[in-house]
């Protein structure tokens, strides 16, 4: 047990001799603790929002979870499939994919195409529905047109907003769909496979590489250019019905579906997420090293302090406080300062974060012209992570000045005040 003594040794310390609280010598202590604490909420945060918002503009445009066959096989029989997932509280939609040209006039564009069936794409993803207008966030959604089932899978073509600007066209507008590959024989030789579709809608998908280069067709044209067989797809996009625990639905589908590939939406643009992961590891890190170099106006304060007060340390022992008493009466001093300024930062920092999450006072511009929101996302986990940290800094930055606590003689040093 701490003696009661050496408590109220450490608030004197802290406050001074005519001040009350906090001493002006330990204010640069606390402001940089609070200070780094700060940053790091904020950080962590911020990284936090930016995992979120592409999870969401990912599965807004795709799906929370892709199905497909093992060794880069096509699914055959997909509406099997897909009835058993709507049995087991999934939605499902065959997805057919295509690297195609696109020609109007004389302009040619390569998309990267997705073939679908209208009636259970709109079950899995937003993309092709209208935008929730009164949100905050960017656009994600039909910005004009509608996607009719019936003419979209017949002659139907919906373009991103990018591509369909390069190509410069327009609702109603009838573009020439060529596939790359020529492998149609006729008596003048090979020829690529051709359709005319009609421009029926086009999206915004939250990202501007998504709307450079992303195209939908029905899914009976995506077998045309892909030489598919009727109920032969690539993949299947799934989406649970309500809301599961994390993991969960991928545990689920793996048990149902042990002979199929199952994945979630972080492997679908594995790179993105990836540089998130990396960024967010890579600013805690630098944010930890100024806090680290904050901390050691930790230690030249409590070396000052103990170099200014030898004598009545040395007196202190000869009163019979014992080594042990000394180094907690400092280390108690450090624990306050630490606590405070954790206190302060998280406050601090949570208002802070608070105030941009509802009011959007901070926007990061984006390509086309189009600005996002800062977002933010709070964790329990980043403030349980960050007040042990700020301790254990905290504790390893006194080490130095308990360790020349032991080399004070009492003895000596009273001889010399007398």
């Amino acid at each position: 047990m701490i003696n009661k003594s050496v408590v109220f040794l450490a608030r004197k310390y802290l406050s001074g001799r005519k001040t009350r609280g906090i001493g002006k010598a330990h204010y640069l202590c606390l402001i940089g603790i609070t200070l780094g604490v700060l940053s790091l909420l904020c950080v962590t945060s911020v990284m936090n929002g930016f995992r979120f918002d592409i999870r969401n503009r990912i599965t807004g445009t795709f799906a929370e979870i892709r199905i497909s066959a093992k060794g880069g096989e096509t699914i055959k029989g997909y509406s099997a499939i897909c009835n058993q997932l709507q049995d087991m509280k999934f939605s499902a939609s065959p997805v057919i994919r295509n690297e195609l040209l696109l020609k109007y006039d004389s302009v040619v564009l390569p998309t990267l195409c997705f073939g679908i069936e209208p009636n259970r794409h709109k079950n899995v993803s937003s993309l092709l529905q209208k935008p929730d207008t009164g949100s905050k966030e960017i656009i994600q959604g039909l910005l004009v047109g509608n996607i009719s089932p019936e003419e979209f899978s017949a002659s139907g073509i919906a373009l991103g907003a990018g591509l369909a600007s390069q190509l410069g066209v327009y609702l109603g507008d009838e573009i020439q769909v060529l596939s790359p590959m020529f492998n149609v024989p006729t008596a003048f030789g090979m020829i690529p496979r051709i359709r005319f579709l009609k421009v029926q809608a086009i999206f915004a998908a939250g990202m501007p590489e998504y709307d450079q280069n992303f195209s939908f067709m029905g899914i009976d044209n995506a077998v045309f250019f892909a030489s598919y067989s009727p109920g032969e797809a690539d993949y299947i996009e799934v989406k649970p019905f309500s809301q599961m625990r994390k993991n969960q639905p991928l545990k689920t589908l793996k048990k149902a579906f042990p002979d199929f590939q199952i994945e979630d939406w972080s492997s679908f643009d594995p790179n993105l997420y990836s540089a998130i992961r990396f960024e967010k590891f890579l600013m805690f890190v630098i944010m930890l090293f100024m806090f680290i170099i904050a901390s050691f106006n930790l230690t030249g304060n409590l070396l000052k302090t103990i170099s200014q007060k030898k004598r009545e340390l040395g007196l202190l022992k000869a009163l019979g406080l014992t080594d042990k008493d000394l180094q907690s009466l400092f280390l108690l001093q450090a624990l306050f300062l630490c606590s405070a300024g954790i206190i302060l930062g998280l406050t601090l920092g949570s208002l802070l974060l608070l105030i941009q999450k509802y009011t959007g006072i901070v926007k990061l511009g984006l390509g086309g012209g189009n600005s996002i929101i800062l977002p933010v996302k709070f964790a329990f986990t980043d403030y349980l992570l960050i007040t042990v940290v700020a301790y254990l800094i905290t504790i390893l930055s006194v080490l130095l000045p308990l360790k020349r606590l032991n080399k004070i003689n009492a003895v000596e040093l009273i001889k010399r005040a007398v």
